[in-house]
């Protein structure tokens, strides 16, 4: 049987029900992707009190509205989105799915990129959905003052919509999300009062980062540990900031370095991940030194460090990553704002900025 990727899955257990083959880690996976197709003028929302749309009046909706640009505009992954949409649609995994209780928030002044909804499958418990980063910069900005600032507004939103569908759904549930998403997936069962985390029988973590020491010991991360499931990569640069809990689990990629991010790199055997012992390198010595500064750097710095390379970033004009990649432009004043900066901070950008590999 060959390696294959999420899509690859969810062609071949098509025709393979849940209570065949009950919801697991690549399951979840498959939501954490589903979610970042642009769902927003689309499934109803947490405000509507309406029925669960199903994924096929989902699609639609799509076409009838001419929104099929607008679901599949994250140009990164349009390709690969377009056929995991087309695969879930029609088989019987994930034919039967139906989502509702979209919350959405994308706030400039308030530097937060924030959207989750509820999926619902037959044979299993609900899923709590968070979208990770997109291809926006406000979204990077928001990852950015995770590094010294909890809660950011982002993980407030996943602390408070975790509290209001809970008080749509009868029992127990589950909560998951890639690179970001991950992080408030964990965040929202973490902080939320103790009759509301117990009910929360497994949370998803693809690949996001960890939290500040002060966030895992006033709300007792021990409480929730045995519950969390977290895989990333071998080359992982977004799931090992912050992480403390060695209990994470490894995945094999079809990609190098910083492009293991992408949960369609991620390889699958036999219906499970291709799971590895084998960390690189570098991605030990980024876990070990970031997190080593992030405890001994007081907040002011870690706010001058990251807040100054957002601002790097931003000075290249560009709205998205999309748009940052390869631009000359975008290098040059990049560059011209690097320049401008006192000797000992640049020389510290420059260094945390390798580590992240964010490259000018």
């Amino acid at each position: 049987m060959n390696m294959g990727n999420i899509i690859d899955y969810v062609r071949q257990y098509s025709d393979i029900s849940l209570k065949e083959r009950p919801f697991n880690e690549v399951d979840a996976l498959v939501l954490s992707q589903f979610i970042y197709l642009k769902w927003e003028h689309i499934i109803p929302r947490l405000r509507d009190n309406c029925e669960n749309m199903s994924i096929s009046m989902m699609c639609s909706v799509m076409k009838e509205r001419g929104l099929e640009g607008e679901v599949f505009m994250d140009e990164r992954y349009e390709q690969d989105n377009r056929a995991l949409l087309d695969a879930m649609v029609t088989g019987v995994r994930f034919g039967s799915l139906s989502c509702n209780y979209l919350y959405d928030d994308i706030d400039k002044e308030a530097e937060t990129q924030f959207f989750a909804f509820t999926a619902f499958l037959p044979d299993t418990m609900p899923i709590v959905v968070f979208r990770g980063t997109d291809e926006t910069l406000l979204g990077w900005k928001e990852d950015f003052n995770m590094a010294y600032r909890a809660p950011v507004t982002g993980q407030s939103h996943a602390a408070t919509y975790i509290k209001q569908v809970a008080l749509r759904l009868p029992g127990g549930f589950m909560t998951a999300g890639h690179s970001k998403g991950g992080n408030l997936a964990t965040y929202s069962v973490l902080t939320a009062p103790g009759p509301l985390r117990d009910r929360v029988l497994k949370i998803y973590n693809f690949d996001g980062p960890g939290f500040n020491r002060e966030i895992m010991e006033k709300y007792d991360y021990p409480l929730i540990a045995d519950r969390l499931y977290k895989v990333v990569p071998e080359s992982s640069i977004v799931g090992v900031i912050l992480e403390r809990d060695d209990r994470y689990k490894t995945v094999t990629s079809s990609a190098r370095g910083g492009a293991q991010h992408n949960p369609y790199t991620w390889l699958i055997y036999d219906g499970r991940f291709d799971y590895t012992d084998n960390v690189s390198t570098a991605s030990r010595v980024l876990r070990d030194s970031i997190t080593v500064w992030m405890d001994e750097a007081d907040p002011d710095e870690r706010e001058l460090i990251f807040g100054t390379i957002y601002d790097i970033l931003a000075s290249s004009e560009a709205e998205t990553t999309i748009e940052l990649k390869g631009s000359k432009k975008a290098s040059k004043n990049m560059l011209k704002a690097l320049r401008k900066l006192p000797e000992e901070t640049r020389e510290k950008i420059k260094e945390v900025m390798k580590d992240f590999k964010l490259q000018i």
